[in-house]
């Protein structure tokens, strides 16, 4: 990502960690517990201090989409955190490669009827799921 006068809300740690490097972004952490097999901090209390944020753009993936376009997730924090971000967002960029197609996970974090754009390896499924 170029170094652009924006502000970045994340629980990534990759994220912070690479987007630390620039310094016209303005970064902005969620802060908790370092969950090291998903890379993202965890924070339960975070969800209502979301309440209050106007998102202009969230881009998040998920670990699949099943058959009735149901988002899923692989742990319930994570899924209540990016439930919440999607339904505050002006718009969505859900990121998403052919293997997470016609998957479930643990957490339901929403339904692909909330995204406003997919980015996938698969056009022609992310096609048709839109479309449908």
């Amino acid at each position: 990502m170029p170094d652009i006068n924006i502000q970045v809300f994340t629980n990534s740690h990759p994220i912070c960690h690479e987007l630390g490097k620039r310094e016209r972004i303005q970064l902005i952490s969620s802060g908790g517990t370092l969950e090291r097999k998903y890379g993202c901090y965890v924070n339960p209390s975070l969800i209502s201090q979301l309440k209050s944020l106007e998102i202009d753009l969230f881009i998040f993936s998920c670990e699949g989409i099943d058959s009735s376009g149901a988002l899923w997730d692989s742990n319930a924090i994570n899924a209540d955190y990016k439930s919440m971000l999607l339904k505050r967002a002006a718009q969505s960029l859900l990121l998403i490669d052919k293997s997470k197609f016609n998957r479930s996970g643990e957490a339901r974090i929403g339904h692909l009827d909330e995204v406003t754009h997919i980015i996938s390896d698969e056009r022609q499924v992310a096609t048709s799921l839109v479309t449908a």
